[in-house]
């Protein structure tokens, strides 16, 4: 797993030289559908912000049942979403998982995004706009 981890980490190294010498700024998808992953995730972009900058783009999808996990009422996950949000990177929600899983948008931590079309279609979309993606 480590190893996968690393390298991982050193193809995102490579994309961002390639992208960086191109001229066009680095922009990433960080894509999470396991709200047990919550610390990974926070690590994940605290790590790249650390290498790699401030000026990077980044997005988060959320989907699947990890929507669950972002409640208000879910204190650690709050505070995990809060320092991400605090670097500068956009939460955004699946509006299918938030139906399928019976979420309702006004119990979300504060500052998470709906997004108006599926998780997986922005995520597509995204990658279109030549955002580099990485499965948490």
């Amino acid at each position: 797993m480590k190893m996968y981890r690393a390298f991982l980490f050193l193809v995102l190294l490579l994309n961002a030289a390639f992208i960086q010498a191109a001229g066009e700024p680095l922009k990433v998808i960080l894509h999470i559908n396991d709200g047990y992953k919550m610390t990974h995730l926070y690590n994940s972009v605290q790590n790249i912000r650390k290498e790699l900058g401030k000026d990077i783009d980044i997005k988060v999808v959320v989907n699947g049942k990890a929507v669950t996990r972002l409640l208000k009422s879910n204190t650690k996950n709050a505070e995990i979403v809060q320092s991400i949000l605090n670097k500068n990177v956009s939460i955004e929600l699946c509006h299918s998982a938030m139906l399928n899983n019976r979420v309702d948008k006004n119990l979300l931590i504060e500052g998470l995004v709906v997004l108006e079309t599926d998780g997986n279609v922005a995520v597509l979309n995204y990658q279109r706009q030549g955002y580099i993606y990485i499965k948490m």
